[in-house]
C-alpha cells in the first residue's frame, strides 16, 4: 500500500540526473528566461535580457539583449526579433505579405535555420546556414554586425 521512496524511485533512473543536468547546461548556454508554450497566443511587445523558446504563435515585436531566441518545430514568430542568436525550425512570416511587410529576424553573432524551417522574412546576420529542406523566400542583408571590424 506504501509506495516505493523517492530515493529508490530516483536511482531506478540513473540517467535522470544527466539529462536534468545537460537541460540546465542549454538553458544556461542560450540564456533561456522564458518559453512560450505550444498553445500560447501571444500578441505585442517583449523587452528581455534572456533568450526565449517559442513553441506557440508570436506576433509583434521581441528584443532580447542576451542568448537565443528559439522558434521551435510548429511555432509561428512573425514581427520584428532581434537577438544574439536566433534558431528557426518552424515558420516566420506570412507568405500573403511582401518579406519586409512580414518579420524581420536580426541576429548581432549568429542565424540558425533548420531544415524544416519556413522563412518569409528580411533576414540580418553575420553568419547564417540555408540547409536543403529550409524553405526560405526572404530579402537577406549579410551584415557585419559586432565585428569590431576598424
Amino acid at each position: 500500500m506504501n509506495s516505493a521512496p523517492l530515493s529508490a524511485h530516483a536511482s531506478a533512473h540513473p540517467d535522470a540526473e544527466q539529462a536534468v543536468s545537460t537541460l540546465r547546461l542549454s538553458i544556461e548556454e542560450h540564456a533561456i528566461g522564458m518559453v512560450i508554450p505550444p498553445t500560447a497566443v501571444f500578441d505585442g511587445n517583449l523587452k528581455l535580457d534572456c533568450g526565449v523558446v517559442i513553441y506557440g504563435k508570436f506576433r509583434g515585436t521581441l528584443e532580447c539583449a542576451k542568448g537565443t531566441v528559439i522558434i521551435a518545430p510548429g511555432a509561428h514568430f512573425s514581427g520584428r526579433l532581434s537577438a544574439e542568436r536566433i534558431a528557426v525550425a518552424g515558420k516566420v512570416g506570412d507568405p500573403a505579405k511582401a518579406a519586409k511587410d512580414s518579420a524581420l529576424l536580426i541576429a548581432s553573432e549568429d542565424l540558425q535555420i533548420g531544415d524544416g524551417a519556413d522563412i518569409h522574412a528580411v533576414i540580418r546576420a553575420p553568419l547564417f546556414n540555408i540547409p536543403m529542406g529550409a524553405k526560405l523566400n526572404s530579402s537577406v542583408i549579410k551584415s557585419m554586425l559586432g565585428t569590431g571590424a576598424g
